[in-house]
């Protein structure tokens, strides 16, 4: 069994209907229900007079009246229909995924653009909402930063504190407190730094959560998550399977000449994509089908 973490149910569908030749999604039943009238006609006779002569066979009058009625008789028919159609839901992913394997379509080996892929692997969750808060001003790593610049000053005053007055700062110690010094000089910057580069990455990126493995970058929707997606960066982790199909590859490449003013827009958009990797000069952007465990 799966426990998907995110689930493209348009392409899923997309995908079954053009295996199947159409998509079933619905189920329906009621009931109907007809009602007619019929009418019968009753006869009654009413006899009065001598019975005992009538039996006997004197000849006495026999008088009788004779009555009609009318009953109406109420016919209900009752016709129950069932109309089924089959809403395959997460099993649709099975027979989709039944298929693409089945056809050797897995490329992940040099995929093209258009080519699926299938990957087993523990990835990198980017969720830029969830850093930004990360690193803002009143953020957890300005809050780790403040402890960790206490902890180092009261460090640092020991080792003042260590060396008797009116003697040398012997070497090893001169160099940790260097150390040290520079560790909470550059915590802050760093701080600044990053938060800006996320910033500017939210500002660019049509997208606010990836999936990142060594070489692909996987924007996701957030209306396709199975779990809350605000959640998700800090939730989960360990090995996810992701099935998708390449959209874009993005190649580092020389300056050339654009052929319109829009151009260099989109190479600054993948200087930037490429610049979240580390040392790479060519990465896959996947559209994702599922995640799952």
């Amino acid at each position: 069994m799966k426990r998907f973490l995110y689930y493209n149910q348009d392409s899923v569908n997309s995908l079954l209907a053009q295996i199947e030749q159409g998509l079933l999604i619905k189920k329906d039943s009621g009931k109907e229900e007809t009602t007619s009238l019929s009418s019968t006609a009753e006869m009654r006779s009413d006899i009065t007079g001598d019975l005992s002569a009538k039996v006997l066979g004197i000849g006495a009058s026999v008088q009788g009246d004779i009555q009609a009625s009318d009953a109406d008789t109420e016919i209900t028919t009752k016709m129950i229909r069932n109309i089924q159609e089959k809403a395959l839901h997460d099993y649709a992913f099975e027979k989709v995924y039944e298929y693409i394997i089945g056809n050797d379509m897995i490329k992940n080996e040099d995929p093209k653009i258009g080519d699926y892929i299938l990957i087993n692997e523990v990835p990198t969750f980017l969720d830029f909402n969830y850093f930004q808060a990360l690193f803002a001003e009143n953020g957890a790593v300005k809050l780790a930063n403040d402890q960790s610049k206490k902890q180092i000053d009261d460090l640092l005053t020991e080792l003042r504190q260590s060396v008797p007055k009116g003697t040398q700062i012997p070497a090893p110690i001169k160099a940790q407190i260097k150390e040290l010094e520079n560790k909470i000089k550059s915590a802050e910057p760093e701080r600044k730094e990053m938060a800006k580069t996320i910033e500017a990455i939210r500002n660019t990126l049509p997208y606010n959560r990836f999936v990142m493995t060594d070489n692909m970058l996987i924007p996701l929707d957030d209306e396709n998550f199975r779990d809350d997606p605000n959640i998700v960066a800090f939730k989960y982790g360990g090995c996810i399977s992701a099935l998708g199909y390449v959209t874009n590859i993005v190649i580092e490449s020389e300056s050339v000449t654009p052929d319109n003013d829009f151009a260099p827009l989109y190479d600054a958009i993948n200087k930037i994509m490429l610049s979240m990797f580390h040392n790479k000069k060519k990465i896959y952007i996947v559209h994702p089908i599922a995640l799952y465990y």
